[in-house]
């Protein structure tokens, strides 16, 4: 296998795994950031339907009572009435958002509360210090994250009207009957606020953020890729190529022109490269002089017999009789 080739997986290999490790950490930071935008759009819904109510209490109403006298009623100056139909004027020209005030016993019967309603005002009865609850229904494009908040029964002037129908202007009783929203008590759990904001718009701006994301990433690797790729085929592997071949011209003593000619390699390969060509200069001048030395005669020709040498060392070592005697 090529060196770009074994270089080519393995930046495929880190670039995968960077890109999953990135794109997880982006798509988590990019849903965490989409859930706060979203509670966001809730909390300021809320808290104009509450600035709504505030306005009515403490300004509305009392001119109307003060003007009319206590046995008139008209619905603005309830603050859940002006409240709903200044939200329903919002949300008409943005209808994916949704603002209503229910209760287990309203007044009005189109404000009773449905069955999940039901449940939320059940967990802020059994634990009065809980402020708010937060979460999500339905499913799909249709899901919607939900903010629901308490109302509690905190002033007595709403008790001239939800007490007993006694004690309920006439005009009140004459619009809406004596059956609903009478009986309620200071402190209890009276009516729910929830606001639904979609969630489909902010999960699908954090899916295309991670896109956006991934899709830069992918650019910069696959031009960086190239480019080093590039260089290392010019200046790496190129130059190996060349200097192989070279080297083993040399090492099988070629005589081609491919091997004697020099390469023209660059950077610190030029210095391997006159190695080499100093390397095969050194090893022809050495052949050279072994051709040349003179080379001592060898073979049978040149040995003596043994039985020459030995005779003229035994007659001399022999002692005479005129000696002995």
């Amino acid at each position: 296998m090529r060196i770009e080739t074994r270089f080519a997986w393995i930046l495929a290999f880190c670039f995968c795994l960077g890109v999953t490790i990135a794109g997880t950490i982006s798509y988590r930071l990019e849903a965490r950031q989409a859930s706060d935008e979203i509670k966001l759009k809730a909390d300021i819904l809320l808290e104009t339907a509450l600035a709504v109510r505030a306005y009515t209490v403490d300004e509305v109403a009392p001119v109307m009572r003060a003007m009319q006298g206590s046995e008139q009623f008209h619905a603005p100056q309830v603050p859940s009435f002006a409240a709903q139909n200044a939200m329903r004027r919002l949300t008409q020209k943005f209808p994916d958002y949704k603002y209503r005030e229910s209760a287990l016993n309203p007044t009005n019967p189109q404000d009773r509360a449905s069955d999940w309603e039901v449940g939320l005002l059940r967990e802020f009865e059994a634990d009065p210090k809980r402020k708010e609850l937060v979460g999500e229904v339905g499913s799909g494009a249709d899901q919607r994250f939900y903010v629901a908040r308490p109302i509690r029964m905190s002033s007595a002037a709403c008790m001239q009207c939800h007490s007993t129908p006694a004690a309920a202007p006439t005009a009140m009783l004459a619009k809406y009957g004596m059956a609903n929203g009478f009986g309620w008590k200071m402190g209890d759990v009276v009516a729910l606020q929830v606001v639904e904001v979609p969630t489909a718009p902010a999960r699908e701006k954090a899916f295309n953020s991670v896109q956006v994301t991934i899709g830069s990433l992918s650019c910069v690797f696959v031009l960086s890729a190239a480019i080093f790729l590039l260089l290392l085929r010019r200046h790496v592997t190129h130059p190996l190529e060349l200097l192989t071949r070279s080297a083993h011209a040399n090492s099988l003593n070629s005589q081609a022109s491919d091997a004697s000619l020099p390469i023209a390699v660059g950077g610190q390969f030029d210095e391997l490269n006159q190695a080499i060509v100093r390397l095969r200069a050194s090893v022809d001048r050495a052949l050279h002089l072994f051709d040349r030395a003179p080379h001592a005669p060898t073979g049978p020709a040149s040995a003596q017999p043994s039985g020459a040498v030995s005779k003229p060392a035994t007659e001399a070592a022999a002692p005479s009789k005129a000696e002995r005697s």
